[in-house]
């Protein structure tokens, strides 16, 4: 039974934490906590940012991957707003990522495609 409390604690703590993040953000600074609860509040915020910094260790790869898969520009525009809300939080990427891939190359044209193109001109 302690085991089960204590990761309903880590819970608890973790997304009283991710709130107390998010709200950090919007308001620019460290919001106050009443005295009585100070130190739980530090260890919330403390927790919360550990779980989101695993978080988005795990998604970032697949979110470029599937970026990888779009046009150039929507993928530009997805990854940057993607990186401005984890940085608006204040979560740091992590160390292994990559960059959106580079303009794709223009497809070579096959003897169907030359035909259909002279044909109609």
């Amino acid at each position: 039974m302690t085991a089960v409390l204590d990761q309903v604690k880590n819970v608890a703590y973790t997304s009283v934490g991710v709130n107390l993040l998010v709200t950090d953000a919007i308001v620019g600074r460290e919001v106050p906590t009443p005295e009585f609860v100070e130190e739980h509040s530090t260890l919330a915020r403390k927790q919360a940012t550990e779980a989101l910094t695993e978080f988005r260790a795990r998604t970032e790869p697949r979110a470029e991957k599937f970026e990888s898969r779009l046009p150039e520009q929507v993928a530009t525009a997805l990854a940057t707003n993607r990186t401005k809300a984890w940085d608006f939080i204040g979560i740091n990427a992590p160390k292994a990522t990559k960059t959106v891939k580079a303009a794709k190359a223009p497809a070579k044209k096959t003897k169907a495609t030359k035909k259909a193109t002279t044909s109609k001109a």
